[in-house]
């Protein structure tokens, strides 16, 4: 007669002794941490709203060696207006790009919530991003061109956005108890005030880049482009890992 033998559990008389609970207990909350946590998408999601504003980036005609600016709208150098750029609708995409990124995350994360069973709290996300946009916005309102607060190093080359985006990177990173994207958004961050305090252009130029007519109105790209490349390759990262993590402990089929 034949029968099926009943698990064996560690620990005395058949019973889990307390490290042995501890220690599963410990890993059902990293497996449960690691299946809510979906950064992944504000990564790609803030690295493609940069990376869509480059065109804003390009830097103006040269008509009989003078620069020609597109008449000016509504500017704010909160919001990236103000600086060497070619348009003036540089401000009013990122007044929209940012909120746009942060309703878009925190719809993510709502709806991963019920689909996981696990949620984020992504309510600091939209806090912290909220209160940002409104008081770089009540700031321009107020500030006049002559009053703001910022100093000029950091907003002549339209790239403040950019460190705006930190700020909520860094509340989600604390909402998701993450060292791995915390250290992406400090790397994020560094990037963000490097293309704002330095032409990151010089670097390719000690490289060779010598370009025509036209590639000198490209020149400023390299300051968006290289925060942007951060995002999307972090991004495309924090999807894989995951993934490939799981396809490597699935039992192999017989």
């Amino acid at each position: 007669m034949s029968g099926t033998r009943p698990p064996q559990v560690p620990g005395n008389g058949g019973e889990l002794s307390a490290a042995d609970m501890l220690a599963q207990m410990r890993a059902l909350r990293r497996q449960a941490s690691s299946i809510s946590r979906a950064y992944w998408l504000p990564l790609l999601l803030f690295g493609m709203l940069i990376c869509g504003s480059m065109p804003f980036y390009v830097e103006p005609r040269i008509v009989r060696g003078v620069a020609v600016y597109t008449s000016a709208g509504w500017q704010s150098p909160y919001f990236g207006g103000g600086g060497f750029t070619g348009s003036a609708w540089l401000s009013v995409y990122w007044f929209i790009a940012l909120q746009a990124g942060i309703a878009a995350s925190a719809l993510w994360y709502r709806w991963r919530g019920y689909r996981v069973g696990l949620r984020t709290p992504a309510r600091g996300l939209v806090v912290a991003g909220v209160v940002l946009i409104e008081l770089a916005l009540l700031a321009s309102i107020i500030g006049g061109r002559a009053g703001y607060a910022l100093p000029g190093d950091l907003t002549i080359r339209g790239t403040v956005p950019l460190v705006l985006i930190a700020v909520p990177l860094w509340v989600l990173a604390w909402a998701e108890r993450s060292t791995a994207l915390a250290v992406i958004v400090a790397c994020y961050t560094g990037l963000a005030l490097l293309a704002s305090l330095y032409d990151v252009e010089n670097i390719f130029f000690r490289l060779g880049w010598n370009p025509s007519s036209f590639g000198w109105r490209l020149a400023g790209l390299p300051n968006v482009a290289l925060p942007a490349l951060l995002l999307l390759l972090a991004g495309a990262g924090a999807w894989l890992a995951p993934r490939l993590r799981w396809r490597s402990r699935r039992p192999a089929s017989a």
